[in-house]
């Protein structure tokens, strides 16, 4: 029995597997597990399949052991689409009414082939890709993942290209989508004034809302969405923005590794309170997971409500917007890179300023010349 850690993969044998997914508390009226048909660009092309649904023909499942075990089986040779290449297992909270971390542990096994356990206590996400079943060469392995959906399952499946239902199916009201209580009515992420009215943040904060509020300690602001970006996860949000607010500068050079960074940002809103909050790293790594170009690997540590923060190098200036994390991993959280950020703004024809200065700042320079420009993203569904 091999055990793998998280970014570890293991070929598959045969086309057809049993896996469990073991946790131990009974989680049937609390969370739920989804398997996501996607394609090698991580767009979904077939339908999602939830464990509580009918069985397909390519996929069985039942949660046994007073329901605290997932039993999957699933059968390759029968994919619904030959332009499936991968299959995501997601543990998820129904609703995403609050985090995963009540559950404690989850862990994924193949018996007699492999072991991949989770502690869930410091994930405070309400979604999470377990594992990923992949296509290499006519062959298929499995992949060992902790990577997070703050905004539940809902949020994750907009990412991918549909909408996916995460109702609970024991709510009474699951028969009428919208009327169930259990989807979150409001959330939050972080945002930067980056040109004159116009703030950036993430794709993934603004997706589903209704309507947009930017606040903080100078006022509130309503906005909306000017362009999003879900590929590269970025957006551009309009806000009749206080005029002696300075949008913030890009870097112009070079990103070089091990270069400090620091992060200004909304972390945990609702516990933390409306205070802006400061955090330093550095960039660990100059691509994303799987080698992904778009991004940057840095070390200062995020939460939920980090979402669309900028990350600064030594200067003040825009190195990236911070995107995600992988849970249960020290500190290995991602940005999209600026060179993004800046193809987005040109799309929309506006103006944008790059770094003037090289002269280094102490972190409590930086935030004191930027934190006008970074408010708060508070998003109504």
């Amino acid at each position: 029995m091999t055990n793998l850690v998280v970014g570890a993969n293991l070929a598959l044998s045969g086309t057809r597997w049993t896996f469990s997914i073991s946790l131990p508390i009974d989680i049937r009226y609390d969370l739920g597990l989804a398997v996501l048909p996607v394609n090698e660009n991580k767009q979904l092309v077939a339908d999602t399949v939830l464990a509580h649904h009918p069985n397909t023909a390519w996929l069985t499942s039942e949660l046994v052991n007073n329901g605290t075990q997932f039993n999957l089986t699933l059968d390759i040779k029968s994919l619904p689409n030959p332009a499936i290449t991968r299959l995501q297992l997601v543990l998820y909270r129904y609703g995403a009414k609050s985090p995963l971390d009540f559950a404690q542990q989850v862990t994924l096994t193949q018996e007699n082939v492999f072991n991949h356990a989770i502690d869930l206590k410091p994930i405070n996400a309400s979604a999470l890709i377990i594992a990923e079943l992949y296509q290499r060469n006519s062959a298929w392995k499995v992949r060992a993942l902790a990577e997070t959906s703050a905004y539940g399952l809902s949020a994750l499946g907009r990412r991918m290209g549909a909408d996916i239902d995460e109702r609970s199916p024991h709510s009474p009201s699951s028969s009428t989508y919208g009327a169930s209580n259990e989807r979150p009515e409001a959330w939050s992420g972080t945002g930067f004034l980056v040109s004159p009215n116009l703030f950036m943040t993430n794709a993934h904060v603004v997706e589903g809302a209704r309507h947009l509020r930017l606040t903080s300690i100078q006022g509130k602001i309503d906005a909306e969405v000017v362009i999003s970006d879900e590929t590269n996860d970025l957006a551009l949000v309009r806000a009749q923005c206080p005029s002696h607010i300075s949008p913030l500068y890009f870097r112009k050079t070079s990103i070089g590794l091990a270069e400090p960074i620091t992060t200004l940002g909304y972390p945990l809103a609702s516990i933390m309170g409306s205070g802006i909050q400061a955090t330093q790293g550095v960039i660990s790594g100059l691509f994303g997971a799987q080698n992904d170009i778009r991004l940057l690997q840095f070390t200062a540590p995020i939460q939920p409500g980090s979402s669309g923060s900028p990350l600064f190098d030594s200067t003040g200036a825009v190195l990236g917007v911070v995107s995600s994390s992988f849970a249960n991993a020290q500190n290995m959280n991602f940005a999209v890179r600026n060179v993004l950020a800046i193809a987005l703004i040109e799309a929309v024809q506006a103006p944008y300023q790059l770094q003037t200065s090289e002269q280094a700042l102490t972190t409590a320079q930086i935030a004191q010349q930027t934190q006008n420009a970074i408010w708060r993203v508070e998003c109504m569904s």
